[in-house]
């Protein structure tokens, strides 16, 4: 599925999308691949983790360029990056709901426990 296609939507700097998982290994909520074309492959978990550093990653890229006439800001682009992983996430939370609700449990078990 495609968050972000080049010349769509935002500033159209992006094609971003789910990424189909190698045949030998099962998709997992954890290592399900949010590619950015010509850029990187990210898993679900890295980004749940730690976005920020996905981010710093990706604009250490050297693919991660500006190109003449292009006036929006590295920031403004990461920001734009941010909504289309943002939406990966839902969809992944949604593909696996089962383990969400495994963790909801866990987590309220915890806290009434801890009260």
């Amino acid at each position: 599925m495609a968050y972000s296609r080049w010349g769509g939507r935002g500033s159209g700097y992006w094609h971003t999308f789910w990424c189909s998982h190698p045949l030998e290994e099962k998709e997992t909520r954890d290592n399900a691949i949010f590619e950015i074309c010509g850029i990187c492959q990210l898993a679900a978990k890295d980004l749940r983790d730690d976005i920020e550093s996905c981010l710093k990653s990706v604009a250490e890229q050297d693919s991660f360029i500006t190109y003449a006439g292009d006036y929006t800001s590295k920031k403004e682009k990461l920001d734009e990056l941010r909504i289309y992983i943002a939406e990966f996430l839902v969809d992944v939370k949604i593909a696996y709901p089962a383990l969400f609700q495994k963790i909801k449990c866990l987590v309220i078990e915890t806290w009434q426990r801890l009260r």
